[in-house]
Order: C-alpha cells, then sequence, then structure tokens
C-alpha cells in the first residue's frame, strides 16, 4: 500500500509538471487546461486556483450526472485542493517563458511526456480519479457513448468554452494553439505506451497492495 501510496503521489507531482511545463511553451495548452488558464491569464485568480475551482465545478458536475453521492467523486475535492496547489507550486518556481521555436517545441514535447505519465499512473494506482477524467466519464455515460467518445466531447466543450470566455473578456484567443492539437494527438498515444511498457510492473504494485 505505501508503494503504491508514494507512486501515486509522485505521480500528481509529475503531472502537475506537465501542466505547467505545457503552458511556459506558449503554443497553446492542452483542452482540459485552456479554460483555467485563459481565467489565470484574464482575471487576478492564479492558475492553481483557477485550475482547482475547474475541478470544483468537474465534482458538481459528476454528482449532478450519477444523482447520488459518490465517495470516490467526493475525494476528488481534497484531491482538486493538492492539485491546485502543487500547480501554483511549479507555475511560482518556473517563472519563464519560451523565447524560440525550437525551444517551445522542445519545452511542448516534454510537458506531453510528463503528463502523459502522470495521467496514467494516478488512474492506474486507483486511488482518487482526476477531476478532469471523472468528468470525462460522466458525459459518457450521461450521453451513452463509449468512454473515448465522451472525452472527445469533453475535449471539444471546454476548447469552445475557452474561445467563448477569452474572446468575451480579452478579444483575442487564450490558451489554444497547435499545442492544444499535439497535446490531444499525443498523450492518449503515450498513455497507451506506457501502459504497454511499464503496465505489467504498474498493475503488480496494485495488485500486491490489495493483498
Amino acid at each position: 500500500m505505501i508503494k503504491r501510496l508514494m507512486l501515486y503521489i509522485v505521480a500528481i507531482f509529475i503531472l502537475g509538471f506537465g501542466i505547467v511545463l505545457n503552458t511556459k511553451a506558449g503554443l497553446g495548452v492542452g483542452s482540459i487546461n485552456t479554460l483555467p488558464y485563459a481565467v489565470s491569464r484574464i482575471t487576478p485568480l492564479s492558475l492553481g486556483t483557477a485550475t482547482t475551482f475547474m475541478y470544483f465545478v468537474f465534482v458538481a458536475g459528476q454528482t449532478a450526472v450519477y444523482r447520488k453521492i459518490n465517495a470516490k467523486v467526493l475525494l476528488q475535492i481534497p484531491f482538486s485542493y493538492v492539485m491546485g496547489v502543487v500547480i501554483d507550486f511549479y507555475d511560482n518556481l518556473m517563472d519563464f517563458q519560451a523565447r524560440t521555436l525550437p525551444v517551445s517545441f522542445l519545452l511542448l514535447a516534454a510537458a506531453i511526456v510528463c503528463t502523459a505519465f502522470g495521467a496514467y499512473a494516478t488512474v492506474t494506482m486507483d486511488f482518487i480519479p482526476n477531476p478532469a477524467d471523472g468528468m470525462a466519464k460522466a458525459v459518457s455515460v450521461a450521453l451513452c457513448k463509449e468512454f473515448g467518445q465522451g472525452k472527445l466531447i469533453f475535449d471539444c466543450v471546454m476548447i469552445l468554452a475557452t474561445a467563448a470566455v477569452s474572446l468575451a473578456f480579452a478579444g483575442k484567443i487564450i490558451g489554444i494553439g497547435i499545442g492544444t492539437v499535439l497535446s490531444a494527438i499525443f498523450i492518449g498515444k503515450l498513455i497507451g505506451v506506457f501502459g504497454r511498457r511499464i503496465g505489467g510492473y504498474m498493475n503488480g504494485v496494485v495488485e500486491r497492495s490489495r493483498k
């Protein structure tokens, strides 16, 4: 159990690092993070605080879809707070922005790898799900779609909401770019790669912790 918990905590920090590093590339952030990023640029809210508030909305959305109090959903509330703190920690630590295109793509590539691994490991360790993943699953349930289709719909809604909010309050698109597209393409593929390469080890850790 201790090893499983430690891997879960490490995965949260890697996921937070990947999310923040994505914003430093300046090429557009991942679809799930576009809205809190835009809000943090428009308002005085920090990126971590905006992310926490958005995750709270996702918790409420899941509760509405399932129409019952679910312990795993409610536990996403403290997770949201912790994730916000982690994101702000990295955002304050990495006080820079890519200045050249090659550096931007290098940062984006590193961010995609970190985000994919963090997302894969947090899900595999099976403690508290990321509210964004939980909301994507709720969308798939509500629309009677497969999870992949529900996530695609959810990602598109987030991008459209970001475009609408940023145009309404800033007069321009914020946080959406080629990096958003590349993240959508490669994060899922890398999660599959991690599953094939280290899935046996990760699943073994989980199984041993349950005995």
